[in-house]
C-alpha cells in the first residue's frame, strides 16, 4: 500500500496542505486547490465529479486535523528513513558508476539526459530501456527500474536520444525484432510471430506503415476530441452563467417577497401604533376625568369630617355658647350632607368602550388566502351600455368577477373590415393604476366602470373589438369580439354637449365644471350625459359622472396641483353618442 497517494491532495499531487473536506467526504488543500475550484458558493469534486453547494463559501468547510497530525508524523518518520538509506544508496550508486565507467567514449560524451530526474537539475542518462522508451541516470535506474518483475526482461542499452531510436522494438516471445503488424489483431509481430498459428494467413503491413497509419488516425482523433472539449468547455461555462442567472434570479425573487412582506408588517405596524396611540389618549382623557372627580370627592369628604368633629365638641359646651353658633352650624351641617350625597360613585364604561372595537377577521382572511400573483382572468365588453358616433366608439369594460384579480392595464384590439382582410390590428393600451383600481368606492356619484374612448375612426365603417387584461404575471385570453358600425355625417339625433371652460372652477382637491347641454334636451329624447375626467397625458380609464340635468357637476377626489381633462358625452338608448369639446383644468396647490 502506497501511503504518500492517501496523503496526496488529487490537485496538486502533494502532500496535504490545511486539508479541509467536502460535503462529498472528498479532502483537497484549501490553498490554492480549493480555492480555485470555487464558483459562486460551489465547488466540483476532482475525484467523484459531484457538483456541491457549500453555504458559506470556502471558509465554512471544515478542517482536517487529524489528518494534518498524521501528516507531520508521517513526514517526521520519512525523514529518519531518507538519512539511514542514503549511505547505503550512495554506496550501489557508486558500485553502479564503477560499472558503467568502461563505456565507450561515444557513450561518455553523450548528451542524453534522464527523463525522470528535475527539470532544473537533469543529470545525464547512463542507460536506455528499449521496452520502456525511457533513459536513467544511476540513480533513477535503481530507484525505478529494478531488476525484477516486469523490468526484468526488459533490454538496457547505451543511452540513445530519442530522435536516433528506431520506431521498432523487440518481440517478447522471440527476441527479434518487430518489424510487421498484423491488422486482424492489431498487434506488432515478428517474422516468426508471422509463421506460427496464431497470425497464420493474417493480413500483415510493415511495422514502419502502420505506425504512420495509426499515428495519423489517433492524431485525427485528438483534434476532434480537442474541439470537442472546446465545445464541452463552452457548453459548461453557459451551464454556470445559467446556473448564476437562476440563483440571481431567485434572489431577486427572495428580495421582492421580503420587501411585499415588509412593506404589509409595516401597514400592520402603523395600524397597531395607531389603535394603541387612539386608545392611550382615551385613556387619559378618562383618567384625568376620574382623578378630577376622586380629588373632588376627597375634598367633600375633608370638609365634612371637620365639620363633623367640630359639632361634636360644640354639642359638648354650654348652653350659651352652643346657641350662638347652633343656626349656622345647622346651615353648614345642612349644606355637607347634601355634598356628600351629590359625591357619589359614578362607574365608568371600562368593559365597553364606544367605538374603541377592533375585529380583523376579514383582514385574517385576506392573509390567509394570499397567493402568488396569478394572470387575470378575461375581461368583458357591456356591448349594452356602448355607444358611438362619427369618429369614435365608447366602450365600456367589465372586470373579471374575481375580485382578487390585479389588473395593471387593459389591451383593447381592434380592427375594420378591411384590417381584418388584411390581418391588421391596431391596439390600444389603458393603464389601470392603483387609485383607478378602487373607482367608484370613494367618490361621490361616480358611475364605478371603466370606460375606454376609441377615437380617431373612420366614419360609416364597421370595426371589431376584442379585450384582454394583464399583469407582471402574465395576460388573460381575448374576450369575445364586439362589433360597431360608426354613423354616417349627420346622422346622429344628438346635440353635441359643450364645457363652457370660463364658467369652470377649480379647488385643491375638485372642480366645477358648467355645461347647460344636460338642460338644451328634452325628457323625451331619453338622452343621458355624463361628465368623464381622466388625468392629463395619461393613458388611463376614464371616470364617469351621471349628470342628472344639472349645469354645475363638482368632481371630488381630485390631486391637489394636478391637470385633469374633461368631456361630457352624450347618449341615447340606441346606442348613438356625441362627445364635447375638451376641457384641461388644474387643481389648485394644497
Amino acid at each position: 500500500m502506497d501511503v504518500d497517494s492517501d496523503l496526496q491532495c488529487p490537485i496538486c499531487l502533494e502532500l496535504f496542505s490545511y486539508p479541509i473536506i467536502l460535503p462529498c467526504s472528498h479532502v483537497l488543500c484549501r490553498s490554492p486547490c480549493a480555492e480555485h475550484l470555487f464558483d459562486f458558493n460551489f465547488i466540483r469534486c476532482p475525484v467523484c465529479r459531484d457538483n456541491c453547494y457549500v453555504s458559506g463559501g470556502i471558509s465554512s468547510l471544515p478542517r482536517v486535523i487529524a489528518l494534518e497530525n498524521i501528516i507531520e508524523r508521517y513526514k517526521a518518520d520519512r525523514s529518519v528513513r531518507e538519512n539511514t538509506n542514503d549511505q547505503s544508496r550512495n554506496d550501489e550508486s557508486s558500485s553502479l558508476d564503477a560499472s558503467l565507467s568502461s563505456q565507450s567514449d561515444v557513450e561518455k560524451d553523450s548528451q542524453v539526459l534522464c527523463h525522470l530526474c528535475n527539470s532544473v537539475s537533469r543529470k545525464k542518462a547512463k542507460k536506455s530501456c528499449l521496452d520502456c522508451n525511457t533513459s536513467y541516470c544511476s540513480n533513477c535506474l535503481l530507484l525505478n527500474h529494478q531488476k525484477k518483475d516486469p523490468f526484468n526482461t526488459h533490454e538496457l542499452v547505451s543511452p540513445r536520444d530519442e530522435a536516433n531510436q528506431s520506431v521498432t522494438g523487440v518481440c517478447s516471445k522471440h527476441t527479434d525484432q518487430l518489424s510487421l503488424y498484423c491488422k486482424e489483431c492489431s498487434v506488432p509481430i515478428c517474422t516468426l510471430c508471422k509463421e506460427s498459428s496464431l497470425h497464420k494467413d493474417h493480413f500483415m503491413i510493415t511495422i514502419e506503415s502502420a505506425y504512420a497509419d495509426i499515428k495519423a488516425s489517433i492524431e485525427k482523433n485528438l483534434l476532434k476530441l480537442g474541439t470537442s472539449q472546446e465545445m464541452v468547455t463552452s457548453s459548461l461555462q453557459h451551464q454556470r452563467d445559467n446556473l448564476k442567472d437562476m440563483q440571481q434570479h431567485i434572489d431577486r425573487k427572495r428580495s421582492e417577497i421580503n420587501t411585499q412582506c415588509d412593506m404589509l408588517l409595516a401597514e400592520i405596524e402603523n395600524k397597531r401604533s395607531f389603535f394603541l396611540a387612539d386608545l392611550e389618549y382615551e385613556e387619559r382623557i378618562r383618567q384625568n376625568e376620574q382623578e378630577e372627580l376622586i380629588k373632588v370627592m376627597e375634598r367633600i369628604l375633608g370638609s365634612s369630617q371637620a365639620l363633623y368633629s367640630y359639632t361634636s365638641e360644640v354639642l359638648n359646651e354650654n348652653v350659651s355658647e352652643f346657641l350662638e353658633v347652633a343656626s349656622t352650624l345647622s346651615e353648614k351641617l345642612v349644606k355637607a350632607t347634601t355634598d356628600c350625597e351629590t359625591a357619589q360613585f359614578q362607574p365608568s364604561e371600562v368593559d365597553v368602550l364606544p367605538g374603541k372595537l377592533v375585529d380583523f377577521r376579514k383582514e385574517k382572511n385576506v392573509i390567509r388566502e394570499m397567493n402568488y400573483l396569478l394572470a387575470p382572468e378575461t375581461p368583458s365588453v357591456d356591448v349594452t351600455r356602448c355607444s358611438r358616433s362619427e369618429d369614435t366608439v365608447v366602450l365600456v369594460l367589465s372586470p373579471p368577477r374575481n375580485s382578487h384579480d390585479v389588473i395593471d392595464q387593459y389591451e383593447i384590439h381592434y380592427c375594420s373590415e378591411e384590417q381584418k382582410s388584411l390581418e391588421i390590428e391596431d391596439t390600444l393600451i389603458v393603464k389601470n393604476v392603483p387609485e383607478d383600481r378602487l373607482l367608484g368606492k370613494n367618490v361621490p356619484n361616480c358611475s364605478g366602470v371603466i370606460v375606454v374612448l376609441v377615437e380617431n375612426l373612420c366614419k360609416s365603417t364597421t370595426y371589431y373589438f376584442c379585450v384582454s387584461a394583464s399583469n407582471q404575471s402574465g395576460r388573460s385570453a381575448n374576450s369575445e369580439v364586439v362589433q360597431c358600425t360608426t354613423l354616417l355625417p349627420g346622422e346622429s339625433v344628438i346635440p353635441a354637449p359643450v364645457i363652457v371652460e370660463s364658467l369652470c372652477r377649480a379647488f385643491a382637491t375638485s372642480v366645477q365644471i358648467y355645461s347647460s347641454s344636460p338642460q338644451d334636451v328634452a325628457a323625451e329624447q331619453h338622452i343621458s350625459h355624463f361628465l368623464l375626467y381622466r388625468p392629463r397625458g395619461q393613458s388611463r380609464a376614464w371616470r364617469t359622472l351621471c349628470l342628472y340635468g344639472r349645469q354645475d357637476h363638482r368632481v371630488f377626489g381630485l390631486l391637489a396641483g394636478t391637470d385633469y381633462e374633461f368631456i361630457i358625452l352624450g347618449c341615447n338608448q340606441r346606442g348613438e353618442c356625441q362627445v364635447s369639446n375638451r376641457v384641461y383644468i388644474q387643481t389648485e396647490q394644497s
